[in-house]
């Protein structure tokens, strides 16, 4: 009590008094905590903003942040997305253990010059933890009892003299009073979730850094009253594109609600609305928007436009945004979009990463490097679009992905961005489709089984159907490191030794390990913890041919590197990822190592032609020549060369060959 004591003092006399402007055009509405990079989303106060929240968080919010400390401070970020006065913000409050009254406080402030609020690395990197404070100016703090409910509850601190916020970002939050028998309502797997900031007696992170503030990966349960100012307020939606391998045109459709309360101010001008974009940071370019259809119903006006970006080449980034200027003489500009071009490769397999920091900063697509598979992550190019999963499941793709997320929210929710629920998966995996799914929380988050004991939804599902995973605890292992056991007598794991070790504390965040409980009798069991429980596992079907390998841990925290590489190496070669159709006439065949993974000695085969010096070399992962296997004139046809093992270590190996003008690379591994 004490240092909660001392904390809430000096919060208080940091505190001013702070008058705002009050405009008479004005119009209270609800705004949600910001997303980074996008504004907050507005919800007027006669439309149901739980619906709303519901949808920002994927809904599943059923949940409070355990591990606080009294003193602890959880809050969200808000940026206006256009001009407003702060009014009221509101507090979801839950109370889990005793019954009694308790206290806690709410703050509501700006937040300091120079703070970024879409920056991960400031608040959560561990050269940076802990960052910079979230409290500016405060502009009101409250002390709230709380009773014991058994339910959410919610309470509501009022800001005097409704300062004037404009368009800058504040920060709400409230602090943990002496008891630990309450806290915020939060939703465990918003993502990306970087706008939550907390000051946490306890460090957080992936090393304990001591007191400070910190990212959360949680989703805190706050809400601001605002009046937005009706002279500077634009209620613009615009269609946010998907990353595509589409060239061609692309039509954002554009819909506005005018809000303003006379005749005369009604509408936007006919040749003021435009869609702008830039192609990979280039100069603006401007397309008029087209107006498809009005609709008027005194004092609102709904407009419905849309306008046309050029088709692009791959691979371009391209940047969009809309401006409107209306009949009131008030110029707005919505918040911009960006979606990739990208194009795939024939007989290549998708290597599908999720929107997730944590999973880029590890670096989990390396091992796929060097083998057929594009990448396509979701942090650098958004969501794709069905153009681009089309090309793996129809076109002319190699029909096998290798979908990797923590929640799974774009695989396996069933709306939109859902792909796992719709008739496309279903038919690529009828047509021998192959999959590879890995992450901690798909069953309780992507598909919203809640996170610990869970049983598959009735068939049709497609954790029943295809994925035959029928049951299972999503937050089994709570500790990091932990050691997985392997039965490294199964093709995926062939070369791997019997012990790895997972340490999900690099992750950036913590993660909780799942396990498998009931599966389908003809799946595979490769992946154990210590009580014998299965963690991954894989499964070929006998009438429709599809392979499915679900692993239920992030795969990119096994720490050993080489492992993972053999893993991969494995999972391309039962997929059949990269096999080409036989050529119609006689052409260079680069060497195949077999086995591989090696043990020791290899058979190398190659064809040529005609006749020829041949040059194949063994080089290690540096670039260094370790051995010479050729370095002659051969016949043409098919040749057989011996690689002896003895002098190698264990790690990747690349086999060149040179004949005349053709050259020609192979990745292989060595396990000792």
């Amino acid at each position: 009590m004490k240092i909660l004591s001392k904390i809430i003092f000096v919060i208080l006399l940091a505190s001013s008094s702070f008058v705002g402007n009050i405009y008479a055009k004005s119009r209270e509405v609800y705004l949600l905590p910001a997303i980074p990079g996008k504004p907050s989303k507005i919800i007027p106060t006669d439309k149901d903003w739980a619906w709303w929240l519901l949808q920002y968080d994927g809904g599943e919010s059923n949940y409070y942040l355990s591990g606080l400390y009294a003193g602890d401070t959880l809050g969200v970020f808000f940026e206006p997305p256009a001009a407003c006065t702060l009014v009221e913000v509101h507090f979801c409050k839950y109370m889990f253990e005793d019954e009694g009254l308790y206290t806690y406080w709410g703050i509501a402030a700006d937040v300091p010059d120079g703070v970024t609020l879409n920056d991960y690395d400031e608040y959560h990197a561990a050269t940076a933890m802990p960052g910079p404070s979230a409290i500016g100016t405060i502009f009101a703090t409250g002390e709230f009892d709380f009773p014991f409910t058994e339910a959410f509850q919610w309470d509501t601190l009022a800001v005097p003299g409704t300062p004037d916020i404009g368009t800058d970002a504040f920060w709400a939050g409230t602090v943990i009073g002496d008891s630990l028998s309450h806290s915020t309502r939060i939703d465990a797997g918003v993502n990306p979730p970087y706008h939550a900031v907390c000051w946490k007696q306890g460090g957080a992170g992936p090393e304990t850094n001591g007191p400070g503030w910190y990212s959360s990966w949680h989703l805190f349960w706050v809400r601001a009253l605002v009046k937005v100012y009706w002279t500077e307020y634009l209620d613009c939606y615009v269609e946010e594109l998907r990353g595509t391998y589409s060239t061609q045109d692309r039509i954002v459709h554009v819909y506005v609600d005018d809000f303003h309360p006379h005749p005369e101010s009604l509408g936007i001008y006919p040749d003021s609305a435009f869609l702008k974009y830039t192609v990979n940071d280039g100069g603006t370019m401007v397309v008029p928007l087209v107006q498809d259809s009005v609709h008027t119903n005194y004092p609102f006006e709904h407009t419905w436009l849309h306008g046309t970006i050029p088709g692009q080449t791959p691979v371009a980034e391209v940047t969009y945004w809309v401006q409107l200027t209306f009949m009131s003489g008030y110029t707005g500009i919505s918040h911009s979009y960006v979606y990739k071009v990208g194009a795939g490769t024939p007989n290549f397999g998708l290597l599908y990463i999720e929107a997730d920091e944590a999973l880029g900063v590890m670096g989990i697509h390396n091992a796929f490097k060097g083998l057929p598979w594009d990448l396509w992550w979701e942090y650098e190019g958004g969501i794709a679009d069905s153009i681009v999963t089309n090309f793996y499941t129809t076109g002319a793709g190699a029909r096998a992905v290798s979908w990797l997320a923590f929640t799974g929210y774009t695989f396996a929710d069933s709306y939109e961005p859902g792909w796992s629920h719709t008739q496309a998966f279903r038919d690529f995996m009828d047509n021998g489709g192959c999959l590879f799914l890995g992450g901690q929380d798909i069953p309780g988050g992507g598909y919203g089984l809640g996170y610990r004991e869970w049983e598959a939804p009735p068939s049709p599902h497609p954790l029943r159907d295809y994925l035959k995973a029928y049951a299972g605890d999503d937050d089994y292992i709570l500790l990091s490191p932990f050691t997985v056991t392997v039965d490294n007598t199964d093709i995926l794991t062939m070369g791997l030794s019997n012990e790895l070790t997972v340490d999900c504390s690099s992750s950036l965040q913590r993660t909780w390990i799942g396990i498998f409980t009931e599966i389908n009798e003809d799946c595979v069991p490769i992946f154990f913890d210590d009580e014998g429980n299965i963690l991954g596992y894989r499964y070929e079907d006998a009438t429709y041919g599809f392979k499915v390998i679900f692993l239920y841990f992030p795969f990119h925290a096994v720490t050993d590197t080489i492992a993972q590489n053999i893993f991969i190496e494995n999972i391309t070669n039962w997929f059949g990822v990269g096999v080409e159709e036989e050529p119609v006439e006689s052409v260079y065949d680069l060497p195949i190592v077999t086995p591989n993974p090696l043990l020791s000695s290899a058979t190398i085969n190659f064809s040529i032609p005609k006749k020829e010096y041949v040059s194949v070399k063994v080089y290690d992962i540096t670039g260094s020549l370790v051995s010479m296997l050729a370095d002659k004139r051969f016949n043409s046809g098919n040749h057989t060369l011996k690689l002896n093992t003895d002098g190698l270590a264990s790690g990747v190996y690349f086999l060149m060959m040179v004949a005349g003008e053709f050259s020609g690379t192979r990745k292989f591994l060595v396990v000792k």
